[in-house]
């Protein structure tokens, strides 16, 4: 099964904490990273979030 996500969190090697994009159309987890080499470097560690995930993290 592929996910396809519009919001995903990465993390770089020698960061502590994850970093947010969001994307205007939903991407699968290799065009996202493929985005992000692009922009800021091969993420170490990525996941895909719904946006029910994110409604626990802005209480």
């Amino acid at each position: 099964m592929i996910i396809r996500r519009r919001t995903w969190l990465y993390r770089l090697a020698g960061q502590t904490f994850a970093q947010l994009i969001s994307f205007k159309q939903p991407v699968t987890a290799s065009m996202a990273r493929a985005a992000l080499k692009r922009s800021v470097g091969n993420p170490m560690d990525l996941w895909g979030r719904s946006k029910n995930d994110l409604m626990s993290y802005h209480r």
